[in-house]
């Protein structure tokens, strides 16, 4: 179990016309700080010893500790929120404000399918990671999954698993493993997808205030982490899959 509902940032520009004026910040509604996928930070805390770490796009549900990791996002109001609580952050805009080799953990969530050039991304997250550093994504795949909810979000794209895999080891990464998870039923993917459309800062108040504590609170105490072998393909019923990989020392 890893995500109730995608309800991440969406490039500017890319805001369904009837959530709302383009531009608009969505989590500009919600003030609550929810760390999410306790049992990926547990596994990943001792590989990288209390290095640095970077998370991009978490808006207000950042995986990594808030006080301890650096947070870049395209929300000011999630970044404000952070900051608060002693995050360092800084904003979206062209390539990743930080010199090579800053980090020994960089963590993308539900970030990829959201931009156009993947692959500059890709590239930026492995200048940024110091050799041997880990790298934690997550992202839908599929092209034949796509649904109302991919709309909603503002994804550009599902890209088959081993059209993925291969972008992160050009990239300069070693993938280690993954996981996958299957789609929600269409009933619901319709309703999440409706009520982003309608009013996607309410939608987001909502599950951040009365869900993902819940959810978060569910994965700390039950959630397990059993990475298969990347040799071996995602099957074609895998909605999202997330992975994690080193940096390539060449």
């Amino acid at each position: 179990m890893t995500e109730p509902m995608r309800d991440v940032d969406v490039p500017e520009g890319r805001e369904d016309s009837a959530a709302g004026a383009a531009g608009h910040d969505h989590w500009s509604g919600s003030r609550h700080v929810v760390q999410v996928r306790p049992h990926v930070w547990n596994w990943l805390a001792p590989r990288i010893g209390g290095g640095d770490v970077l998370e991009i796009g978490p808006g207000l549900r950042p995986t990594a500790p808030v006080t301890t990791s650096t947070f870049i996002d395209s929300s000011a109001h999630a970044l404000e929120r952070l900051a608060a609580r002693g995050g360092t952050t800084a904003t979206v805009g062209g390539a990743l404000p930080f010199p090579d080799g800053s980090f020994d953990a960089v963590l993308a969530f539900e970030v990829i399918e959201h931009v156009e050039d993947d692959t500059g991304l890709l590239a930026e997250m492995a200048r940024v990671d110091r050799p041997g550093g880990m790298l934690i994504l997550s992202t839908p795949v599929h092209a034949d999954l796509w649904s109302p909810l991919d709309d909603a979000c503002g994804h550009v794209r599902r890209d088959e698993p081993s059209v993925l895999f291969e972008k992160v080891r050009a990239a300069g990464f070693e993938i280690g493993g993954y996981v996958w998870t299957p789609p929600a039923s269409r009933a619901l993917t319709t309703i999440r997808a409706r009520a982003l459309r309608t009013n996607r800062q309410l939608s987001t108040a909502f599950v951040q205030t009365l869900i993902f504590p819940f959810h978060s609170a569910y994965q700390r105490m039950f959630a397990k982490l059993a990475w298969q072998d990347p040799a071996e393909q995602p099957p074609s019923e895998a909605d999202d899959v997330m992975l994690w990989a080193t940096r390539s020392s060449d």
